[in-house]
């Protein structure tokens, strides 16, 4: 009998202990009433601007969440939180990161975006655990060395601060897989780089880069790439060696001209070109047959070439503000062509393949050099279309 009871007890002390596990604390005044027994904690109250130094009772908690207060900075008690996994710290007013936040060895997850962080400790160096790291939105002019140490990252998304230079360390962290130093202050990339081979989405918009290194092209995993609003000029040759991109985004830089060795791109689906001075486009762009969207427009093209209407699966083409004056004959093998914009170029006609479009619903043509007798005529070629002519 005394067995059974003891088994009974067991199991009420073990549900006990899932339900207060399950349980997210909103008040830390209550928590701090039984901190043993807090394993959540979610402080969103917009009138506080410290915390207790009484937050390393909590020695049992795993979830810290602290969102949208007036909160400057963490007590150095934080570091006694040997539990904790992870720690969400967003739109708050927080300057520092103390150092003993290199002490919680289990932390997987960190996000501190939308702050006031000018600098990182060399301590998250120690927090080999680390999955993710969030640090977006803040002031953050440089990173230390020791980032290099988190070798379990997979996640690094530094979106939106000062970052002048991203140290060479960064190489070491193979097993990302998402990398962002979008809205930065970079001028050039670290060889480094050219060692993450797991990475698959790559985000350096927004930032100074004028030109890009060759090893970049060693990041074969690459899927998504985004070098938009940037100053570039050129493209390294290789650059077709990035065969698994499906997202390739180069709007508002200086590019002249592409590659020879871009059709080698031949899982690519999206590519935007748009505001460049791209004067020409390689024959081998006839290549990218999986491509559905395609913004070249705000460029300098004066023509296309032939290989153009092998690009079969485009649905959505814009060659807006160019300084085309014809389109290719090819052009009406683009069976999926559904939305064509080709306004404010130099074209006096289209040609009569374009009747072969029967999926396409929207022209804009608008702003050409084309003559009354010519518009009729390319209303009764394809009737059901939305045209735009003015």
């Amino acid at each position: 009998m005394k067995k059974k009871f003891i088994v009974v007890l067991l199991i009420i002390s073990s549900f006990t202990l899932s339900a207060q596990e399950d349980k997210t604390y909103k008040s830390l005044e209550e928590a701090l009433k039984t901190p043993e027994q807090v394993f959540s904690l979610k402080i969103t109250d917009k009138e506080r601007n410290s915390l207790p130094k009484d937050i390393k009772k909590f020695k049992n908690l795993k979830f810290l969440t602290i969102r949208n207060t007036q909160i400057t900075s963490l007590p150095r008690q934080i570091g006694r939180l040997k539990n904790l996994i992870i720690l969400e710290l967003s739109m708050n007013q927080i300057t520092t990161i103390p150092k003993p936040i290199g002490k919680l060895k289990k932390l997987s997850h960190i996000n501190i975006s939308s702050s006031q962080l000018t600098s990182i400790p060399e301590s998250i160096g120690n927090l080999t655990n680390l999955i993710e790291l969030s640090l977006g939105g803040n002031k953050i002019t440089n990173l230390p060395e020791s980032i290099g140490n988190l070798t379990n990252l997979k996640t690094l998304f530094l979106i939106d601060n000062q970052i002048t230079k991203i140290p060479e360390s960064v190489g070491k962290l193979i097993n990302l897989t998402q990398l962002s130093f979008a809205s930065n202050q970079l001028t050039d990339l670290p060889k480094s780089l050219e060692k993450l081979i797991n990475l698959k989405r790559l985000d350096l918009s927004g930032n100074k880069l004028n030109y890009l290194p060759k090893s970049i092209t060693s990041l074969i995993k690459l899927n998504e790439l985004n070098l938009s609003a940037n100053q570039l000029k050129m493209l390294p040759e290789s650059f077709g060696d990035l065969s698994n991109l499906y997202t390739l985004n180069f709007y508002g830089n200086r590019l002249e001209t592409l590659p020879k060795s871009f059709g080698n791109l031949s899982n690519l689906k999206e590519l935007y070109l748009t505001d460049n001075k791209i004067n020409k486009l390689p024959e081998s762009f006839g290549n990218l047959t999986d491509l559905y969207m395609l913004y070249a427009d705000k460029n300098q093209l004066v023509s296309l070439p032939e290989s153009f209407g092998k690009l079969t699966n485009i649905s959505i083409l814009k060659l807006s503000n160019n300084q085309l004056t014809s389109l290719p004959e090819s052009i009406g093998e683009m069976t999926h062509l559904s939305s064509l914009y080709v306004e404010k170029n130099q074209l006096t006609s289209l040609p009569i393949s374009i009747s072969k479009l029967k999926d396409i619903y929207r022209v804009q043509i608008a702003e050409n050099l084309l003559k009354e007798e010519e518009i009729q005529k390319l209303k009764a070629l394809l009737p059901d279309c939305d045209w735009s002519f003015e």
